[in-house]
């Protein structure tokens, strides 16, 4: 009789064929990805906060020019005693009631001076200017703050870089 015999398995062949589960080297492996993804997705976060905290610093800003802005046109009448003035120079008080136009400049100054030193501005300052040619009156409303994301990527060193928003509207 001629019995068929069973093809011979080497003992390496053998082994591989009982081996169930994973092995330690590729739960190892799996770690370290996960670990490197995760590491990566903390950094993304971080990254994106930094720049919402600029994002924010940018629409104060805004919002600090544009009720300047509602300021002064509010209060035509002394439209020129604007013209230079700085929230570093601002008056410690101002009118409260019964203002004249030129008193009433002196409130709006300590009220954006106090709106600045209230904001998330580091070290902001406000500055406006008045051009007036051909008959219309251009100001310039400037707000300059320290950005802290902006030091971190200054190429040349320097310890503050400063950001300035600056809104313009003829009159």
């Amino acid at each position: 009789m001629n019995q068929r015999r069973p093809p011979r398995v080497s003992a390496s062949e053998n082994r591989l064929s009982r081996q169930q589960g994973i092995g330690l080297v590729e739960v190892l492996v799996a770690l370290l990805l996960l670990s490197v993804s995760l590491l990566g997705l903390g950094m993304l976060q971080i990254n994106t906060m930094q720049h919402q905290r600029s994002s924010y610093n940018n629409t104060m800003a805004q919002l600090l020019a544009l009720d300047m802005a509602e300021r002064i046109r509010a209060n035509l009448n002394a439209l020129e005693t604007y013209d230079g003035k700085s929230t570093d120079e601002a008056p410690s008080s101002g009118c409260t009631q019964n203002c004249s136009p030129s008193q009433l400049v002196s409130q709006d100054l300590t009220d954006w001076t106090q709106a600045i030193d209230d904001s998330p501005l580091t070290a902001g300052v406000g500055r406006i200017d008045i051009d007036a040619k051909n008959g219309v009156k251009n100001v310039e409303i400037r707000l300059t703050w320290q950005d802290p994301l902006a030091e971190k990527e200054n190429k040349e060193g320097d310890a503050t870089v400063e950001q300035v928003f600056s809104f313009k509207v003829a009159l």
